[in-house]
């Protein structure tokens, strides 16, 4: 079995509270491009509250937010996969909680990932991850370290 290393990954600077990647497994044919959006999350209200059902509303405001957003020409937006991770188990007020969101998105085309169009996309798609959904969320306040 030979294994060889044709993944690629580049990481976004623009962002002061998240930490920002892209890339995709195999960087020859790239059928899938991966976006990580990681930070995080000190919770901002002290009364229990179910943040099962808070984390299942983020998940479905990104998927509404791809539908809306997602470029039809580059991407199928029918078939992308979000998996955003926050162990509700570990939420306490006052402490911070670690966040992880990583969207797969699966291109028409096969356009590389350093490639100027779809690096500008996934930093839209991050960009609006980012400032429309997580920075509105008012369970918790996001931050790119656990200090």
């Amino acid at each position: 079995m030979i294994i060889t290393k044709n993944g690629k990954q580049l990481s976004t600077k623009n962002y002061n509270n998240y930490r920002v990647l892209s890339g995709t497994v195999d960087n020859k044919n790239p059928k899938a491009l991966y976006l990580t959006i990681s930070a995080w999350g000190e919770t901002l209200i002290k009364e229990d509250i179910n943040y099962t059902s808070v984390i299942r509303l983020i998940t479905k405001d990104i998927k509404k937010a791809l539908a809306k957003n997602l470029n039809k020409n580059l991407f199928h937006n029918n078939k992308c996969i979000i998996d955003f991770d926050m162990r509700e188990s570990g939420i306490v007020y006052g402490k911070k909680s670690y966040m992880n969101c990583e969207i797969t998105l699966y291109q028409k085309n096969l356009f590389k990932l350093q490639e100027k169009k779809i690096q500008n996309e996934l930093n839209n798609i991050s960009k609006i991850i980012t400032t429309d959904i997580f920075e509105n969320v008012k369970y918790f306040n996001f931050s790119k370290t656990k200090k």
